[in-house]
């Protein structure tokens, strides 16, 4: 049945890369965020739980990955490490891994971090162009480096990841294609779909409009979703990997504003989703929704957006939650009814709410 299902998704990745058939890019219901400044009384979804560890300090916390007891806070801008791990649900601390530095055993970067189990956490370092993979020892306390994938040279600085049963998503920024599949060797098996701009003139740079359309990506092997959003503009886009299922949606700021210099990309109109997780009956995705020159003009700048847009798996809107809290990285965990965010606005790193 494995081997079964493996040839069904080959071949729904086939189809999306082979298709050069016109997109209708469906729009969702006007943005609620606008609804909610003029609302200043709405405080949001309260927090029933606050990570509080004094003996801890996190700079920029980015992502959060759960899988069985294993949680994982990626924390994009730490002086020594960028992963910290701890016990779950409790969050107990096992250790921090990934030491920030130029030495051959150290990270440059760390952009996403995925497990596959306590032996297999996989963490992408943008700046090497590799994926390395760590083994977690709870009762030791010990976090060890197994093993470095070297990335594909036809990869650009790729900036997100997921996991696809032994092989690897990976997002695209040659501005040729969405998303491409790798082996566990690091070399592309497949290229798939492209940028689905409405402004034809854009794709002569292609560059500048990868970077415009960066786009964080989640993967749901049960259900075979995988979606794209844009942290540019209001674009999610649903891929199904089983089914062969595509569809682009737009909200109501369509899809990401930017200024061309040279290869290089300006962005303007607003701060889009900060990430997406697809659970197995929705899609979950945090939102800020604020201009970059509101942004400029507060009076403390905040990193993250207060909102969490809900989406069916085909991209339909079923609803929008104001947060009490800015958040950046969400994971929902239905086993107990919970959705976990980042937080770098706040003194503490991981905020939990009742999942809706």
């Amino acid at each position: 049945m494995r081997f079964l299902s493996g040839i069904i998704g080959l071949a729904a990745l086939w189809l999306f890369s082979c298709s050069d058939a016109p997109r209708t890019h469906q729009q969702y219901a006007p943005s609620t965020v606008k609804e909610a400044k003029e609302n200043k009384g709405n405080k949001g979804l309260r927090a029933d739980w606050e990570m509080d560890y004094d003996s801890l300090f996190f700079r920029y916390p980015y992502r959060i990955e759960i899988k069985d007891s294993l949680a994982v806070l990626l924390d994009l801008h730490n002086d020594t490490h960028y992963g910290y791990a701890f016990t779950y649900p409790d969050w107990k601390p096992i250790a921090p891994f990934g030491k920030r530095g130029e030495g051959p055993e150290e990270l440059l970067s760390t952009d996403r971090i995925r497990i596959r189990s306590l032996d297999s956490v996989y963490v992408l370092d943008a700046n090497r162009m590799q994926i390395t993979r760590w083994s977690v020892s709870i009762p030791e306390k010990k976090i060890t480096r197994e093993e470095v994938i070297s990335l594909d040279k036809r990869l650009l600085r790729t900036l997100d990841f997921c996991l696809n049963g032994p092989n690897f998503l990976v997002t695209d920024y040659t501005g040729k294609y969405r998303f491409h599949e790798i082996g566990q060797d690091g070399k592309i098996i497949r290229s798939v779909g492209n940028i689905p701009t409405e402004h034809k003139e854009a794709l002569e740079n292609a560059p500048a409009l990868a970077q415009a359309w960066r786009t964080f990506m989640s993967y749901n092997p049960k259900n075979g979703v995988l979606a794209l959003v844009t942290q540019l503009g209001e674009v999610i886009e649903v891929y199904n990997l089983k089914n062969g299922f595509h569809k682009v949606v737009f909200g109501p700021n369509g899809e990401p504003v930017f200024s061309a210099q040279g290869s290089e990309a300006i962005p303007k109109g607003i701060k889009g989703f900060n990430d997406v997780f697809v659970a197995d009956s929705c899609i979950y995705a945090t939102f800020d929704g604020v201009t970059f020159k509101e942004k400029m003009q507060q009076e403390v700048f905040m990193n993250g957006g207060r909102w969490v847009y809900v989406f069916d798996l085909e991209g339909k809107l079923i609803k929008t939650i104001l947060l009490e809290q800015t958040a950046q990285g969400i994971y929902v965990d239905k086993r107990t009814n919970s959705l976990y965010t980042t937080c770098s606005d706040e003194d503490y790193p991981v905020i939990r709410y009742p999942a809706p």
